[in-house]
Parts: C-alpha cells; sequence; structure tokens
C-alpha cells in the first residue's frame, strides 16, 4: 500500500467519521477495516471500492485517519479480529435516540447481516457495525503472502521472470485462489498487507504474527537452465522452512498434494533456509522470533514452460491441494458441515440461482423460484456474496444474501 492510496483511505474515513477523530479512535479503525473487508468484491481495485461503496471525500484528512489507515493495511490490525465488517450506519438516522440500534429502521441489516456492535462520542453520535462473524469453531488461522511486488520506495520487485510471466503477478494470484480455498474448507485465512515484505522488514517495518498458527509465503522458482519451450518434464515444487521449526509434516502434506496433481519433487522438497542462506530468510526469520511457524512455498518454476502450463492448467487445484495439505498437517476439523448446526433460511428473491460452487464464478446448476423455505448445512465465503450456504438437497450454495432466518 503506497502512501498515497493510504491517504486515499484516510480521506475517506474523514469523509465518514472524521467526527470521531482524537475522541474514539476504535470508530476510525472501524471504518478503515469496513474498506479493507470489502475491498475483495471489487477485485481489489481501491478506487472503485472507495468511490462505490464510501461517501465522496474531500481533501481533508488528519493525522488520525491516517494512523487508522497504516493500522489496518499496514499493520494488519481490526476493529473486530474475527468478523468482517461490511455495512455501519449512523446514530443520526438509525439510533433509537439513546444509543441504541432501531431495529425496525435496521430491519434488512438484521436480516442481512449480523450485529458486531457500536462505537460512539455520545448517544447521538456514533456508528452501528454489520458484517459476518466467525463461524468456524477452529482456533487455528492461516495468513498468506504474496512473494516480490511493491516496494516500500514504491517501486516494483517482479522477483524472478519467464515464460512471459513475472513471479510477482502469479504469487498474488494464487494467494486470492488460496484465500477462496480456504474460505470454502471453513479455514480462518486472512491476505497479508499487499506489498513486499522483504522490503518492508528490511526498511524498519513492523508487523504482528502472533494472531496466526501458520503463515504461507507464496513464491514460483527459477533456475539458470531456462526452458521456454517445453521438454515435457516438470521441474517441480519445493518449500523452505527456518531450522528452529520442530518438524515439517504440514510441508510434506502440502508437497504431497501437489505432486498427486502432476509435480514433483525439487531438489530435497522440504529445505532449510540456511542450508541456502546463512542468515535464513528475512521475512521467515521475522515470522519465527514471534513464534509463528513459516514457510515458503516455491510453487512451480517460472523460467520452465512445463511448470508454467501445470500452473495455468490447474491453478484452483492447486490452491485447494495447499488447504488441504494444510488442513492434514494440522489435523484440522476442516469441515464446515462436520461442526455445522443446520437451520433453515426462507428464499426472499424470485429467482434466486443455486451455484455448483460458493462462488459467482461457479456454474448455476438450477433457480430456486417459489421464495421457499430450505435447510442449510454449510456455510462459505466466496466472490459475489457475503456468505453462500449449502443446500440440504446437495443441489448446490446459494447466496444468503437473499435469504431471511
Amino acid at each position: 500500500m503506497t502512501e498515497t492510496e493510504l491517504i486515499k483511505i484516510a480521506k475517506v474515513i474523514y469523509a465518514e467519521g472524521g467526527i470521531f477523530s482524537g475522541k474514539n479512535a476504535a470508530a476510525l479503525l472501524a471504518i478503515a477495516q469496513c474498506i479493507h473487508d470489502l475491498l475483495p468484491d471489487f477485485k481489489n481495485n481501491l478506487d472503485t471500492c472507495l468511490k462505490s461503496a464510501f461517501t465522496t471525500p474531500t481533501d481533508q484528512y488528519d493525522s488520525e485517519c491516517l494512523k487508522a489507515a497504516t493500522d489496518v493495511f499496514e499493520l494488519g490490525k481490526r476493529r473486530f479480529p474475527d468478523a468482517k465488517i461490511l455495512q455501519f450506519r449512523s446514530f443520526t438516522k438509525y439510533s433509537d435516540g439513546h444509543g441504541n440500534p432501531d431495529k425496525e429502521k435496521l430491519a434488512s441489516l438484521y436480516a442481512n447481516y449480523e450485529y458486531l456492535g457500536s462505537d460512539s462520542i455520545s448517544e447521538k453520535w456514533g456508528h452501528f457495525y454489520f458484517g459476518r462473524k466467525e463461524k468456524s469453531k477452529m482456533s487455528f488461522r492461516l495468513l498468506v503472502i504474496a512473494g516480490h511486488g511493491k516496494n516500500t520506495d514504491g517501486s516494483w520487485d517482479p522477483g524472478a521472470c519467464g515464460c512471459g510471466y513475472q513471479e510477482a503477478n502469479l504469487t498474488r494470484e494464487l494467494r486470492d485462489l488460496i484465500k477462496v480455498a480456504a474460505d470454502q474448507a471453513g479455514v480462518p485465512c486472512d491476505v497479508a498487507p499487499d506489498r513486499n515484505h522483504y522490503s518492508y522488514f528490511k526498511h524498519g517495518g513492523t508487523f504482528d504474527f502472533t494472531p496466526y498458527n501458520y503463515v504461507l509465503e507464496v513464491h514460483f522458482n527459477a533456475s539458470a537452465t531456462t526452458d521456454t519451450v517445453g521438454d515435457g518434464n516438470i521441474k517441480g515444487s519445493m518449500m523452505y522452512i527456518s531450522q528452529s521449526e520442530t518438524g515439517h509434516s504440514v510441508e510434506d502434506a502440502i508437497l504431497a498434494n501437489l505432486y498427486a496433481l502432476g509435480s514433483r519433487q525439487a531438489w530435497d522438497g522440504v529445505v532449510i533456509a540456511q542450508r541456502q542462506w546463512v542468515n535464513g530468510l528475512l521475512v521467515q526469520e521475522t515470522c519465527r522470533k514471534q513464534a509463528v511457524s513459516h514457510a515458503v512455498l516455491e510453487t512451480c518454476f517460472i523460467s520452465d514452460k512445463d511448470d508454467v502450463q501445470w500452473y495455468q492448467n490447474k491453478k484452483a487445484q492447486i490452491a485447494k491441494a495447499i488447504v488441504k495439505g494444510i488442513i492434514e498437517g494440522f489435523k484440522l476439523d476442516k469441515g464446515s458441515e462436520r461442526n455445522f448446526e443446520p437451520y433453515m433460511v426462507k428464499v426472499t428473491d424470485p429467482a434466486l440461482n443455486i451455484r455448483k460452487e460458493p462462488t459467482t464464478d461457479s456454474a448455476i446448476v438450477g433457480c430456486i423460484k417459489d421464495k421457499g423455505s430450505y435447510t442449510i448445512v454449510a456455510e462459505a465465503f466466496g466472490k459475489g456474496a457475503s456468505k453462500w450456504g449449502k443446500l440440504k438437497s446437495g443441489a448446490g450454495w446459494i447466496s444468503l444474501d437473499y435469504t431471511k432466518r
């Protein structure tokens, strides 16, 4: 996140809640979190997100608003750590006059979201927050980092380049696919701030990794011997861990799943980073100093056409295989269905599409037209809806935004 982008966010925070500046820092943090949590719905296009979902700002902002933007987008802080803020409303129009939510005025939000709480400076001035609480019973939480990208000085580090691709672009694509796969599997997962973390930490940046059990940093490998034509042989996948790790069962599971998809073992598979770099890897060691497990995944070789074709043909499967390996390695209860308590919803849309998977990118396999009541047996986050629900019939997934309990 560049300084210019942070200032854009700060201006919107000021437009939405400048009255809280110097009086309630949590309220400013919440607005910043809402921007952060809505950003994926706009394909991570900051300008589109700010223009479409928030009050048009002036050029005004202050240090408190800029701090809130920095805290959320650079340091990973959140007003509600276990929830996504997807909507907020002012006390002025939506309170009962005493700082409590007017449920009649807020009926549509209560029907489609969960009430998260509020921040205020008086009974007349405050915000009510709505969104989605983390439903998983796991205490586990995953953080995914995309390697390379925007440096601290604003320049771009492409990483390795080959076969017409830049590593930094592929790492961001796979990072986002892993996030989708984790959401679908019920594994709590966050995406790290979009920057070159090596550059960030080298220049004195800090980040709190302690909320996470596992940090996966995505990279693509390269070799001095390039194959831009394709010889039919894949060079393969490998992972780096720190010498301070006590084992590598998680990494073994991830790689086994990638090999099952057609990759192969590169080098020794799981490699101690200090074998190649005496002091280890900067991001990895920064994470390990906070006693959090970290691994670098070298997905495949960007310098080899066979590797790149393997990735391009199977990228969604690769993301799912990675998440499956994390589930297996940590022995997590992956099932949103296994510990899920089914419930009934009433459809409010006259023609609600049923999707094969919990994303609008998935095929439509049916349509509900009776506005009837249906049993939901699992939930998932995915593109195109605040939350998806799996139908008991097995017909597929529906957007829960168009239902009420």
